[in-house]
């Protein structure tokens, strides 16, 4: 069910097979992007999952995302020169999201348009934003490793 789910709407699949490690939740509730490059509080390179509600539209399509806001798996992202990247955190309280998802942040990152057209847009920016500030640190970090292999 899940890469058919992934393999019938182009902008998860557009993820997948630009190199980044996508997962949909067993009950299909949520979908996850692994392998998310980011600094910590002491500017080492970490890696966390981006978490999205996903909307269907169907039981085999999906909607575009209900809002702009994404959760995300990992210790507070830093900036490189190590202050924290309020800029995008809108939380940092931990929320139980399903039995196996615990999210450690919200962000908020919303576009001039006021939401994103799909769900590639919506992980992708959020992505470039974390790998952005870890890549002055390292510039070889992906947060696409599929597409190294």
């Amino acid at each position: 069910m899940q890469q058919q789910l992934i393999n019938l709407n182009p902008d998860l699949k557009k993820l997948q097979d630009e190199g980044y490690i996508v997962e949909i939740d067993g009950g299909g509730g949520h979908v996850l992007v692994h392998h998310i490059p980011y600094l910590n509080s002491a500017k080492e390179i970490k890696y966390g999952t981006l978490v999205c509600t996903l909307t269907l539209s169907s039981p085999n399509r999906i909607g575009k995302p209900a809002d702009h806001t994404i959760f995300f798996c990992g210790d507070a992202p830093h900036n490189a020169d190590g202050t924290r990247l309020d800029a995008i955190i809108n939380n940092s309280n931990q929320q139980r999201l399903t039995g196996k998802i615990v999210a450690d942040h919200m962000f908020s990152s919303k576009p001039s348009s006021g939401n994103y057209i799909n769900y590639y847009e919506k992980f992708r920016t959020y992505s470039e934003i974390l790998q952005t500030q870890a890549r002055i640190i390292d510039r070889n970090v992906t947060s696409r490793p599929k597409k190294m292999i």
